[in-house]
């Protein structure tokens, strides 16, 4: 059954740029693009800023030695003692969430919470804002250039733009992961070392292996140490063939990821001798979904520019982080190295809709190649180029688009020399 509703929206605001979501590639977007003088709304569902690093608990920062923000995170978080642990680029959830706050406020960006982007204003093919939906009721904010950060694509899709989901063979998406945060580790656990602890526990357990892999089905995890002595993040619980994408789904992983945490300090109980006398210290308030939507753009990233290290004339961001793809339906987990490709701008520029970017993991790209682009310092590269570029196009008066056909245009004076 559908119910046909006729309801009057009222404008909230009118901005140049409007960043749909503030995890990593949105923080990047809204914060370049308000440094350079924008008028920008970014808006968050949750009640944070900083997405899958605060709201999510994901950390280390992987790919992180690049210019930009990725050293301007780095390099503040270090002066606030907030930055270590696990091979010196893990960082603490909480100090970033009032460092990326501070840095927002600095930048006098119009940042709206506990807020939900529903659908896009469209007018002709042309993302002219979005609806919104919070404690204020439905809302329109309207925009020159709307910036999708949601890492599902959801503006996208829902303007109407081509995308895809899962390995091509069969759609297989990679499992979720419900990360948290343990106190108590022994400061004598080597920081580098992820798995000793998994494999003393295995061999405890030995006569209840096949129960224990039910609990919790992945047999790679990784404890993550904080720079805060005996603190440390947990990556073990999988939760898999649950969509992103589905409101229905996505609460059932939430809720499978709670139950495996459970098992999962039940079993440290196993190791404390080992471990250390580990206790709960914070749950994550979203479950963090690797992989959903990726947007067909202007570009396509292919396995093979992954493998040939292939360079792009509208290079935003150079990606140095192998593959990594947590397998949709085995316990296993497939690395492969890559020699560094680069991302160009046009991957962000979405198929079948106007004034409208993309940034983070749902930019355009195969299976392969964004299990290689998907972790967070490539997302703040992206949102960093998408904030710039979405700036360039309004002030020229020309669509990104456009822009972005002229990005690859052969420079006449380099083609004379």
């Amino acid at each position: 059954m559908k119910i046909k509703q006729t309801l009057e929206i009222p404008v909230r605001n009118e901005c140049d740029i409007l960043v749909v979501g503030a995890g990593p590639s949105g923080i990047g977007a809204a914060l370049t693009a308000a440094r350079l003088g924008a008028n920008v709304t970014l808006v968050e569902y949750g009640g944070k800023l900083g997405g899958m690093w605060t709201l999510g608990l994901v950390s280390p920062l992987f790919d992180n030695r690049k210019a930009g923000l990725n050293t301007e995170i780095r390099e503040k978080l270090t002066e606030r003692k907030a930055w270590g642990g696990l091979w010196d680029i893990t960082f603490d959830p909480s100090e970033m969430t009032l460092f990326l706050n501070r840095l927002a406020m600095e930048a006098g960006i119009d940042v709206l919470l506990y807020t939900a982007a529903c659908e896009p204003y469209m007018e002709d093919g042309r993302v002219k804002g979005i609806f919104i939906q919070n404690k204020s009721g439905r809302q329109a904010i309207l925009a020159k250039t709307v910036i999708d950060c949601t890492g599902d694509g959801d503006i996208a899709a829902r303007a109407g733009c081509p995308f895809e989901i899962g390995r091509p063979e069969d759609g297989g998406f990679q499992p979720m992961t419900m990360m948290f945060k343990i106190g108590g580790v022994r400061e004598e656990y080597p920081a580098n070392r992820l798995l000793d602890w998994y494999t003393i526990l295995e061999k405890r357990l030995k006569n209840r292996y096949e129960e224990f892999v039910r609990d919790i089905p992945f047999t790679f995890p990784a404890l993550v140490k904080l720079p805060r002595k005996g603190e440390a993040l947990i990556q073990w619980t999988h939760i898999r063939g649950k969509s992103g994408c589905s409101g229905d789904e996505l609460s059932q992983a939430a809720q499978e990821g709670l139950r495996q945490v459970e098992r999962a300090m039940e079993y440290f109980k196993e190791i404390k001798d080992f471990l250390g006398d580990v206790y709960l210290v914070e749950l994550p308030s979203v479950i963090g979904v690797r992989e959903s939507r990726r947007i067909r753009g202007e570009y396509y990233i292919t396995e093979d520019d992954l493998k040939s290290g292939k360079s792009q004339p509208d290079s935003i961001c150079h990606v140095r982080m192998g593959v990594d793809i947590h397998d949709p339906v085995k316990e296993m987990q497939t690395n492969i190295r890559n020699p560094g490709f680069d991302i160009p701008f046009r991957s962000l520029v979405p198929l079948k809709a106007e004034n409208l970017l993309t940034a983070g993991r749902c930019i355009s790209g195969s299976f392969i190649a964004h299990a290689a682009y998907r972790v967070t310092g490539n997302c703040l590269a992206t949102g960093e180029a998408a904030g710039k570029m979405a700036l360039e196009a309004i002030r020229r008066g020309i669509s990104v688009r456009e822009l972005s056909n002229e990005l690859c245009k052969p420079d006449p004076e380099k083609a004379m020399n």
